[in-house]
């Protein structure tokens, strides 16, 4: 089974940047029924991934 995060801060910083960018579009287009969906899912996401990445050593 693939991990659920990568092991370098580099890479984890991309991910984390990525789900930033899709949460923080999604939320300008919140009047849109899919946009909350989108929302939801990438918040989660985004929470996980920052504690995962917080964790990480330089």
């Amino acid at each position: 089974m693939a991990p659920l995060y990568v092991r370098n801060r580099r890479d984890g910083a991309r991910l984390l940047s990525s789900v930033m960018v899709i949460f923080t579009i999604a939320v300008t287009q919140i009047p849109q029924p899919w946009a909350v969906i989108v929302v939801s899912v990438s918040s989660v996401i985004c929470v996980y991934w920052g504690f995962a990445y917080r964790r990480l050593e330089r």
